[in-house]
């Protein structure tokens, strides 16, 4: 059997270690070649792990960021092996720099893949991929060179790559000037090597590990963050404080019932616990049950109303990046501002924001920190416009009414028609049935499920066609 996995990021490759233990274990069946489409230098090279920077930590504690979802702390485990900390109490609630969790990653990656010896090879090719069509049974995925590649499955683990550019009034801006995408090779080097001030569009998770780039690359530096509501994310309390997760059975099936349910549980854990933390971190063990409640319309009205605050207390920063940014904030080298950006005007060596309101930020350079786009129909990556018939060919599936994902039954793909293709995915091309599906804790699942469903497929197929 053949299997190809578009994508080598994180989840691509999770998907290849979940199916390495499953075949590593005996009467377990066999042999799969995998075949992983991706112009990256190898496994777990993508944009969320592809940081060199030391800074740029984790937002999830290192006991939360184990490979193996049945083996909670084996990611602090080797954290310990490798030095990185003492014992495994320190590393419980420690914040691990993202490189090193790459590094993790590749280390099991090839660990697993030995493990499972002749039942599983592995190979890469260094290209994009283009597109993803039937033939037979199976599928053809075919890449930026012409080559196609015949699978009996294929997995999406293709992320969102492409960044918003909808605040942008007249267009994407060309300057060199301009960083249209921090996480890009090499896209970001030359403003660290410069010295001039940073204006930022967005106030997330990205925001923080740019300044933090940016802030220690010279003693003058300043950061200037604008974004519609000037919300910053919120800190990781300093030290654990568990989880109360609620009984989410009333909590009705609209927004305003849901919102208000969730105010009250989170009231209710800090007058109890005196933090609302551990209440919020709750409430994510029962998202997809209450996404799932919601109809597109009540859907729409968390993406308009809700989403952002969600989004500051749900993506919290490490408690060590969020003293550093405490501190910016209090000298003035990091401003983050409320603004609506009305235009963008580009000088020589300077860049001018001008907001809704009249006001200015200027600096040397500007940097696009808000994330990827919301709309997968809207992202212009070749392999999804191929799946959804954008690009003229015939669609494979279909996405939910926002565009926040593709109609999945169980991470495999339904065609317009409700069909199942032999095509899965997983990560954030879910969010549209799970929503919060994004993060490692989710994906870690997700690709354990994936594999599962993989082998048992083949087989299924194999008895029919018998």
């Amino acid at each position: 059997m053949r299997i190809v996995v578009v994508g080598s990021g994180a989840a691509g490759s999770l998907v290849v270690t979940s199916l390495a233990r499953r075949l590593a274990a005996p009467g377990s069946g066999g042999p799969v070649e995998v075949v992983l489409v991706d112009p990256a230098a190898g496994p777990v090279r993508g944009a969320a792990f592809g940081t060199l920077d030391r800074r740029h930590l984790l937002n999830v504690p290192a006991a939360g960021m184990s490979y193996d979802p049945d083996d909670r702390f084996d990611f602090v485990h080797w954290c310990v092996d490798q030095g990185l900390i003492v014992d495994d109490n320190e590393g419980t609630y420690w914040f691990a720099p993202r490189l090193e969790w790459a590094r993790y990653l590749r280390q099991r990656f090839d660990r697993d893949v030995a493990r499972a010896g002749d039942k599983l090879s592995v190979r890469q090719v260094h290209a994009r991929a283009t597109g993803v069509d039937r033939r037979g049974r199976g599928v053809v995925v075919t890449t930026e060179t012409g080559e196609e590649i015949v699978a009996d499955q294929t997995v999406l683990a293709v992320g969102l790559p492409a960044v918003g550019e909808d605040w942008a009034p007249h267009g994407t801006p060309e300057s060199p000037r301009y960083v249209a995408d921090p996480w890009v090779a090499d896209s970001f080097a030359a403003v660290l090597q410069g010295e001039k001030d940073v204006v930022v569009v967005g106030a997330g998770l990205t925001m923080v590990d740019v300044a933090l780039s940016v802030l220690a690359s010279h003693p003058e530096r300043r950061v200037v963050a604008v974004s519609r509501t000037g919300a910053v994310p919120k800190a990781h309390a300093p030290e654990y404080l568990g989880e109360v997760v609620p009984n989410v059975t009333s909590w009705g099936s609209t927004i305003a019932e849901i919102n208000a349910a969730a105010r009250a549980h989170v009231s209710a854990v800090a007058q109890l616990q005196g933090n609302w933390r551990p209440g919020i971190d709750g409430i994510r063990y029962r998202v997809a049950e209450v996404w799932g409640r919601l109809d597109d319309d009540q859907k729409g009205i968390f993406l308009r109303d809700v989403l952002r605050s969600w989004n500051v207390r749900r993506h919290r920063m490490a408690p060590t990046s969020a003293e550093v940014v405490e501190d910016a904030l209090a000298s003035g080298r990091l401003e983050v501002r409320a603004m609506t950006v009305a235009d963008v005007a580009f000088g020589t060596d300077q860049v001018t924001v001008t907001g809704e309101d009249g006001s200015t930020v200027t600096g040397g350079w500007l940097v696009n920190c808000t994330g990827p786009r919301e709309d997968v129909r809207t992202l212009g990556n070749q392999v999804i416009d191929s799946v959804l018939g954008l690009d003229g060919s015939q669609a494979l599936g279909a996405t939910d009414v926002h565009g926040l994902g593709v109609r999945t039954l169980n991470g495999q793909l339904l065609d317009p028609a409700g069909q199942a293709v032999p095509v899965w995915t997983l990560g954030a091309l879910r969010r549209g049935e799970l929503w919060e599906s994004t993060a490692v804790p989710e994906i870690r699942q997700q690709a354990q499920d994936l594999a599962r469903s993989l082998l048992a497929y083949e087989e299924t197929v194999a008895r029919r066609t018998a």
